[in-house]
């Protein structure tokens, strides 16, 4: 473990946050950077918010860009400097302004100068202001104020999801501002305390901190599993992977229980949080008797489909809006009568929109009559409205499509539970306990965040063709995973009960 510095090491506005979220994350920032580990999904979204940031400078109207980098400090404080003494109509607006005071380093997304002061602009990609904006305003606020500078107004800019691509290279609408300084002044009281607070974390012991659910909130921790490993393995089956059960796991933690098998029935409501922790406790799956014959009683002929999706902050194609699910490959397997078998897929790496070609070769795939399996129904659902309202001349059969949908989630989380899905249907966690030998971790792209990268990674112009044909293959394999998934869960367990524990509710 590497030690302190001899001098309490800087704090940045980052930094400050991530020692308003946990200290720990703090000191692992300074002194263990190596140990961070950042997932593929966290990445899209640094990178997402980087590209709207570059945006957002042309759509708030120009102006001096502080070039120096986040590692030459001194750099951009002189530029910053510099870019300021100029007369107010040669530099209106400063992009990356750096300011420091009291040993907090802060950069702003854009300061806009006016005669009576200045406006503080904070950039994020993000639909809505949120409560840890206001305080990274806070804190950019405090410390332009203490290096001279007159903040009389602060505004957040945030994404409009309401504004539709209409125009190539035409953002305007896309930027909303809001002014957020009433709430930043509220908070600005508080920065002086957790600035040193957060200074004597920096330059002391590691703090001895355990994971939980602050390691998520508001953003997900890069040492989590650094600081997981360290600790001594919890239990197989903890209370907390019970779903939508936030208040009953603060009362079994509360009352010392965390593992599962060990809570009593009467501790739980009954119904589904009962029997998920009887399946568990026994080892036995659920299944129950109803579930084959509301499978056998859907009729033919049958269409599985599972659809890939993707999302932009700064929408990519004419008709779509800010993080809009838009739909870019699917697979479907075509089940005419028992066991006659066809499968269609799409899968367009362009990178031009796949938007018409997708909604034509679905149509043409799923015909006019039957019932199209799904998992999840509101993925499915969602993309065929808005390709409705994108091409009205196929809209009257798209929603047709969409009220063909038939979820077979809902079929399995009422009538089905094996405990290695751990508190969840998903059908990456329902298939491995129905049908080991068609597991995802055999694909090399295995979950939705990897499709996503994968797809942008393909249309990517810089992907050499022999690569972006190698995506195409592996995308193709996941995709059509998922209808073989659908296609094997039709055929479920035998049904069996598991032993009823003492003073355990029957099976709702």
């Amino acid at each position: 473990m590497a030690g302190t510095s001899a001098t309490t090491p800087r704090l940045s506005k980052s930094r400050v946050q991530s020692g308003r979220q946990c200290h720990k994350r703090l000191w692992l920032e300074l002194h263990r950077r190596d140990a961070a580990q950042w997932s593929e999904a966290a990445q899209a979204v640094l990178d997402a918010g980087t590209q709207f940031g570059e945006l957002a400078r042309e759509l708030l109207g120009g102006g001096v860009l502080i070039e120096a980098d986040h590692l030459h400090v001194d750099d951009a404080l002189a530029e910053t400097a510099a870019a300021l003494a100029l007369p107010r109509r040669q530099a209106p607006r400063l992009f990356e302004a750096a300011f420091s005071h009291r040993g907090v380093r802060v950069r702003v997304d854009a300061l806009e100068r006016g005669r009576r002061g200045d406006t503080l602009v904070e950039v994020k990609s993000t639909a809505s202001v949120k409560d840890e904006h206001l305080w990274d305003c806070a804190i950019q606020t405090w410390v332009a104020r203490g290096a001279g500078r007159a903040i009389a107004k602060v505004v957040l800019a945030h994404v409009d999801t309401a504004f539709v691509y209409q125009t190539p290279g035409d953002y305007r609408g896309l930027l909303h501002r809001v002014d957020i300084t009433a709430e930043v002044e509220a908070r600005l009281p508080e920065i002086p305390r957790l600035v040193a607070e957060l200074k004597r974390v920096a330059a002391g012991p590691m703090p001895a901190i355990a994971t939980g659910a602050h390691c998520a909130q508001p953003y997900d921790c890069p040492f989590f599993e650094h600081c997981r490993a360290a600790e001594p393995p919890g239990p197989e089956y903890p209370v907390d992977l019970l779903p939508h059960a936030v208040g009953v796991i603060a009362r079994l933690l509360a009352a010392g229980y965390t593992d599962l098998r060990k809570v009593p029935t009467s501790a739980l409501p009954p119904g589904r949080l009962q029997r998920i922790a009887r399946v568990t406790r026994t080892g036995r799956a659920h299944v129950s008797p109803k579930l084959p014959r509301l499978l056998a009683a859907i009729a033919y002929p049958r269409y599985y489909l599972d659809f890939e999706t993707v999302s932009f902050v700064v929408p990519r194609w004419p008709g779509t809006r800010p993080f809009q699910p838009v739909p870019f490959q699917f697979s479907c397997h075509v089940e005419q009568r028992p066991g006659e078998l066809a499968h269609a897929d799409f899968l367009d790496l362009s990178g031009a929109s796949p938007l018409r070609a997708f909604a034509e070769c679905l149509l043409a795939t799923l015909g006019t009559h039957g019932p199209v399996l799904v998992w999840n129904r509101g993925f499915e659902a969602a993309p065929l409205r808005d390709l409705a309202a994108l091409f009205p001349d196929l809209a009257d059969a798209l929603l047709g499509v969409a009220e063909r949908l038939l979820d077979l989630l809902p079929l399995y989380r009422a009538h089905y539970y094996h405990r290695d899905m751990r508190g969840s249907w998903s059908i990456k966690r329902v298939l491995p306990t129905v049908a080991p030998e068609l597991a995802y971790d055999e694909l090399a792209i295995g979950d939705g965040n990897a499709a996503q990268a994968g797809y942008l990674e393909a249309i990517d112009a810089a992907t050499p063709p022999q690569r972006r044909a190698a995506l195409h293959a592996e995308l193709s394999a996941y995709c059509r995973r998922d209808t073989e998934a659908m296609l094997r869960l039709m055929t479920p367990p035998a049904p069996r009960r598991a032993p009823r524990a003492a003073g355990a509710s029957p099976p709702a």
